[in-house]
């Protein structure tokens, strides 16, 4: 469920292409406002399309007519598209695919792949090893992984 609507893995590539006005009246670090958003809601009539640096979350219909949101890869060159406008760098219009989900790509293998972890019995292997400390980092509202973890003191988080 992503905004209560089922999510749905896309069946085809689709194209983006934001004009002038779409880059011009974008918002930086704003999944819902950004050029590839402006123009898939222009282009698509889409009510809410978010775009994060590596997945890209359409609502549109299925067969029957019902709102669902479709998971798309936002691959390098529109990943680096992304990354040179929220740095304030001047962006031209230009072309982009926004790519349907191989197999092991797909929520559903990843969840396969999780369920038998936790059924054998087996741990993730720490990311961070017994004795270094955590490096922190600015995190953006374009990494749309759905986690959030804050470190630090309390008057540091805002």
């Amino acid at each position: 469920m992503f905004r209560g609507l089922p999510v749905r893995e896309a069946r085809a590539s689709i194209h983006v292409q934001p004009n002038s006005d779409d880059i011009s009246g974008a918002v930086k670090e704003d999944p819902q406002n950004c050029a590839y958003a402006r123009c898939l809601k222009r282009t698509l009539q889409a009510k809410d399309v978010f775009i994060f640096r590596s997945r890209a979350y359409i609502q549109t219909l299925d067969e029957k007519g019902n709102p669902i949101m479709e998971r798309f890869l936002v691959k390098k060159h529109a990943r680096d598209y992304i990354v040179r406008f929220d740095g304030g760098m001047r962006v031209e219009p230009g072309g982009f695919i926004f790519h349907a989900p191989t197999k092991k790509m797909t929520l559903a293998y990843k969840m396969q792949g999780e369920r038998l972890r936790r059924a054998s019995g087996k741990k993730k292997s720490p990311r961070v090893r017994e004795g270094k400390e955590r490096k922190i980092r600015k995190l953006s509202l374009r990494i749309g992984t759905g986690r959030v973890h804050l470190f630090g003191p309390e008057d540091q988080i805002r």
